[in-house]
């Protein structure tokens, strides 16, 4: 009896190496090419403020002072000069800030609770030498119920910028990208009154100590809250309709930016919202709030008086510093949150003043100060040294990635790998340098990272399970960990 099925069929001819080899190039090229066009759809796009608008001669002045725009986002400034305020604006393609443009002013707002501190003197309602204590009788008998109102207007407290208690619990939003100042102001007094005291009478700036200094003005002034005290005796008198304080959520109008082109979160919170948190303004009220200082017609003008010395700053009055920069002398503070940065200064014998806002975490006081003092600014793009540590760390983890995805030699490891690379990736993409650095550098490393894992993925139907033995634990703890990272990272974005 003849074996028919063993003749009928064709033999199948094995696969040449040659045609192996060709196969695997196409693949490859094809991962390197779908990596990148999805590294270059989805990666980094950092932003560039450089489509000036506005007042002609001011945005002229703008492009000088800010020279390289990578990182800025929507840059708006006002300048108060021969009794007239112009506007311009620097945006990224398809933005046009202009005077109404709303941003976090940071510490900004500082300046305002600094005058209300002189206002309240004027009133009879508080004096410098008052302990905190007599104002907020919850820290009766504490460290920081010891200190003066004028100590900490002028950040000679000793206290620290924000209590223990507050950084502990911060350490998770800030690495999440959230909300790290949502204290209430009965959590911040009580967490103040476990703090303890630095070096007291020397210069050391203290966010938690202008916080208290302002729900101290409160109630000696009566009011229900700090909030309500700067919009019945700053903000109204003044006709600062657009600067809201808002304790109890994002303003939905304003748009935080890491440099990077990140999504960064807003600040707020009750407790804090006198030392910047929570408030939000437009370029054209802070120039208002600048002519009114100016004119001597803003309640607490006395606080921009120099009383303390304040470091390497020069002097400092009730929260306003006051510098000497060549052959003038200039009244200034700057602001920084989560994805704003801001500088008001003044020039108050020349009557000059400038105001800058930018929605990302880049500074704008060098181009600030050249705008008032007609100079240029020589700042380049920069970013923070833990920006370049953890795009060390994140390239580390992408390089032992690819090593592993080739040389594997068990699919519990190789998705061990994958995982990690994964992870490597989102942390670059959320936490790199992109202000200085090209988006597409990291759609490239993407590519290759995918022709990486491609190849990789192909020995999947010839590789074990596992290792066995010990080694299998191994596998298992590559996995959890990878997962593990992959997690973190995500939430971190």
């Amino acid at each position: 009896m003849t074996d028919t099925a063993r003749t009928a069929a064709p033999a199948i001819p094995p696969a040449t190496p040659a045609g192996a080899r060709r196969r695997g190039v196409l693949l490859v090229s094809a991962a390197l090419v779908g990596g990148l066009l999805l590294g270059l759809a989805v990666g980094p796009h950092e932003p560039r403020a450089d489509e000036p608008s506005g007042d002609p001669e001011l945005a002229a002045d703008l492009e000088r002072a800010f020279g390289d725009p990578r990182g800025f986002g929507a840059v708006t400034a006002a300048r108060v000069r021969d009794g007239a305020v112009a506007v311009a604006g620097l945006g990224d393609t398809g933005v046009v800030p202009g005077p109404d443009t709303r941003y976090e002013p940071g510490s900004i707002v500082k300046t305002f609770t600094g005058m209300l501190l002189a206002d309240g003197i004027e009133r009879g309602e508080l004096r410098l030498t008052d302990r905190l204590g007599t104002w907020l009788p919850e820290l009766g008998g504490s460290p920081a119920g010891s200190v003066t109102l004028q100590e900490l207007a002028t950040h000679s407290s000793g206290l620290p910028s924000v209590p223990p208690a507050t950084a502990a619990a911060s350490v998770g939003p800030v690495l999440a990208h959230e909300n790290p100042y949502g204290v209430p102001t009965a959590q911040l007094i009580d967490d103040a009154r476990a703090t303890p005291l630095g070096e007291h009478g020397t210069y050391a700036y203290s966010n938690l100590g202008m916080s208290l200094l302002g729900h101290a003005e409160a109630r000696a002034a009566g009011a229900p809250d700090w909030p309500t005290l700067l919009r019945t005796r700053l903000l109204d008198p003044l006709g600062m309709t657009a600067t809201r304080i808002t304790v109890d959520g994002p303003d939905p109008a304003v748009v935080p930016m890491l440099s990077n082109g990140w999504r960064a979160p807003s600040w707020w919170g009750e407790g804090f919202a006198p030392s910047g948190t929570s408030a939000t303004t437009t370029v054209t009220d802070l120039a208002r709030f600048a002519e009114a200082v100016l004119a001597g017609r803003a309640p607490g003008t006395a606080a921009l008086e120099p009383i303390a010395p304040a470091g390497g700053s020069g002097e400092i009055g009730l929260a306003w510093h006051v510098t000497e920069v060549g052959d003038r002398t200039v009244t200034w503070h700057n602001g920084g949150t989560g994805g704003h940065r801001a500088l008001l200064v003044l020039d108050r014998e020349r009557g000059e003043a400038v105001v800058v806002l930018n929605n990302t975490d880049r500074w704008v006081d060098e181009q600030g100060m050249a705008l008032l003092l007609d100079t240029s600014s020589t700042t380049g793009p920069a970013t923070a040294p833990a920006i370049w540590v953890t795009a060390a760390i994140g390239l580390l983890m992408l390089v032992g990635s690819a090593v592993s995805l080739l040389r594997t030699g068990s699919r519990t490891r190789l998705v061990g790998a994958v995982l990690l690379g994964g992870s490597a990736l989102v942390l670059l993409l959320t936490q790199g340098p992109w202000a200085v650095v090209p988006g597409a550098v990291w759609a490239a490393l993407a590519a290759g990272w995918v022709a990486c894992a491609v190849l990789g993925l192909r020995r999947w139907p010839v590789l074990p399970a596992g290792s066995g033995g010990w080694r299998r634990i191994g596998d298992g703890a590559v996995v959890l960990l990878g997962g593990a990272l992959l997690a973190a990272v995500a939430w971190m974005a």
